[in-house]
């Protein structure tokens, strides 16, 4: 985003869901202790409610893994409504990647195509690699 423009939404409610979501995440169950060098979550919102994601380790294998599911999904919902223009669709599905050392988080959203991140028989390790964090 160049410096020229404008933001529509919440800035500050969307950081601070944001930091949420990952705090979250990085204290489940699934993660907190466990050896993991990147976690990966796709978290769709809309046309339906959907989370999947992967623990990839510091031996790089990977295997799948999400955090205790409503918290994260309705923490997400949180962050696509503080990032809502109004008069605009908002993003359906978000892409959290969170590496270490850090940890750091990354966060790409589509507006589009909710879809856009799904795993499937025949994409499975393509998609597994394309979805770690670098």
């Amino acid at each position: 985003m160049n410096a020229s423009m404008t933001m529509d939404f919440d800035q500050a409610a969307a950081d601070r869901a944001l930091h949420e979501l990952g705090q979250m995440v990085i204290a489940d169950d699934e993660f907190a202790g466990k050896d993991w060098q990147g976690i990966t979550l796709v978290i769709q919102v809309e046309p339906r409610k959907r989370m999947f994601g992967y623990r990839y380790t510091s031996d790089g294998k990977w295997e799948a893994a999400t955090p205790e599911g409503r918290p994260a999904i309705l923490k997400a919902r949180e962050l696509a409504d503080a990032m809502k223009i109004p008069g605009k669709d908002g993003w359906k599905t978000c892409l959290v990647q969170i590496s270490r050392p850090g940890p750091n988080i990354k966060v790409d959203f589509e507006y589009d195509v909710p879809n856009r991140w799904d795993v499937t028989p025949a994409n499975l390790e393509a998609r597994v690699e394309e979805l770690r964090p670098r």
